[in-house]
Order: structure tokens, then sequence, then C-alpha cells
């Protein structure tokens, strides 16, 4: 991941900022599959994401990249969208 911020104090809350983003869209991602009443292996074969790869993302091992998430909510007849808000 690239930075332009020089503190490493900001980029550990940069780094901490992405993994609650991602956590809380995996989360959800989750949420659904699960009201779909669908497995781990039916998000595998409709995505093509190896099942203990789906395991590994859905708990979180590691930050996802966009595109794998896109692929998952995807497969729920699901878009992601990102907005900005004000800082609370």
């Amino acid at each position: 991941m690239d930075y332009t911020i020089n503190t490493s104090q900001e980029k550990v809350l940069i780094e901490k900022a992405s993994q609650q983003l991602n956590d809380r869209l995996i989360d959800e991602l989750v949420a659904i599959r699960k009201e779909m009443d669908l497995t781990q292996q039916d998000i595998s074969d409709k995505t093509g994401i190896n099942r203990a790869n789906v395991a590994r993302i859905e708990n979180k091992k590691h930050i996802t990249s966009m595109e794998v998430l896109v692929k998952y909510a995807n497969c729920l007849d699901k878009d992601i969208r990102v907005s900005l808000v004000d800082r609370q």
C-alpha cells in the first residue's frame, strides 16, 4: 500500500481506518449471504474464488482487495457504494 503521509502515526491511522471499512463491508456481505441461505462454497462457485479464500475473507485475515469484494457482492446481486462523510 502506498502512502503520501510522512508520519508513522498517520500511516497507522490510515491502516486502521482501511481495516475497519473492510471489516464492516465483510460483515454486511456475510450477513446477506446467510440471509440468502448461501454457503461459502456457493460464493466460491459463483465468483471463482477458492472456498478456503472465501473463509479467509470472511474471517478478516487480511485487507481484501476491492476487486474481490465487488465479485463477492455481485454474486449476491449487490453493488458496493463508497461515500465521503464529514468526520465526527
